[in-house]
């Protein structure tokens, strides 16, 4: 969804211009995603299918990228990348590989940034005419040179399990709910499960799958859903049940482990019993005094 808003926002950047569009063509990869530390460089390259049958002058662009707000940026502190070369010719019916260097700029502390590379086909008639752009997002982490080698990591991320409602067997459900808050600067994808049993497992456990749409966690964004958990068993009024989540964030592969635990009904039930035994005394002893006033 990023990149086809990017490839919109390309073209409506080429409408204000004035010029004109007629044909579009078509690139891959569109998304590569990789790992450098400062003082890195590393050459990638898109390869970029001509589709009409003559042949062509693409023009080469690299821009920042904002994915949160889909703003393209033309700074030149703002872009990682660089083409070896501006424009290049491609044959009719034919693609060619484009290469370019990705290299982390010194002001870029550890996280993860965004390009795009513009790719435009430019015909010179009268007057210029471009046809709309293919662009190809580029996501770089940058990594602490101790851990290129292991590629990144971080543990600054907060994963929270709270117990919103505790449920009446067979009744209501519980509801619980998971919060992953991304204090990184890197673009995490959160996953894992969470497993809801009692401490004797005595059935198999009830599964949820955390983050099962794949939702892009920015820095500083937090992710937050509640989920009903309606399966009982009679042991759960007795026993307790726990609640375990392992989280991934996306980037390291290092899960996170929390849990959380719902105390069994066995004091509630306890209490209503005791309630009731109190009740029945109560009210056995009212009718007593009630016959002996009578008699008196």
């Amino acid at each position: 969804m990023k990149f086809i808003r990017t490839f919109l926002i390309t073209i409506i950047i080429y409408a204000l211009t004035g010029l004109s569009f007629i044909y579009a063509d078509s690139i891959t990869p569109g998304i590569i995603r990789v790992t450098l530390s400062q003082g890195e460089r590393k050459y990638e390259s898109v390869s970029f299918l001509n589709e009409q049958n003559n042949d062509i002058e693409v023009s080469i662009k690299p821009y920042g990228y904002n994915p949160q707000t889909d703003k393209i940026l033309e700074d030149s502190k703002d872009i990682f990348l660089k083409a070896d070369t501006d424009t290049i010719k491609i044959k009719a019916n034919s693609s060619s590989e484009i290469k370019y260097e990705i290299y982390p700029l010194t002001n870029m502390e550890e996280g993860t940034y965004f390009n795009i590379l513009v790719i435009t086909p430019v015909l010179k008639n009268q007057e210029v005419q471009i046809t709309p752009s293919v662009s190809q997002l580029v996501i770089l982490d940058v990594a602490s040179p101790e851990n290129q080698v292991k590629g990144i990591m971080t543990n600054k991320y907060i994963m929270n399990l709270e117990v919103v409602k505790k449920g009446v067997p067979f009744i209501t459900p519980t509801v619980i709910k998971y919060k992953i808050t991304n204090n990184s600067n890197y673009l995490l994808i959160p996953s894992g499960r969470i497993d809801i049993f009692n401490d004797r497992n005595t059935y198999k456990p009830v599964y949820i799958y955390i983050n099962p749409d794949n939702q892009k966690l920015y820095p500083s964004q937090t992710l937050e859903k509640e989920v009903k958990i309606s399966e009982w068993h009679l042991s759960d009024i007795f026993l307790n049940r726990l609640i375990k989540g392992e989280v991934y964030n996306g980037v390291d592969g290092i899960p996170r482990v929390v849990e959380t635990e719902i105390n069994s009904f066995t004091l509630a039930i306890i209490l209503i019993f005791t309630g009731l035994l109190l009740s029945i005394f109560l009210v056995k002893s009212i009718k007593k005094d009630k016959k002996e006033n009578k008699k008196n």
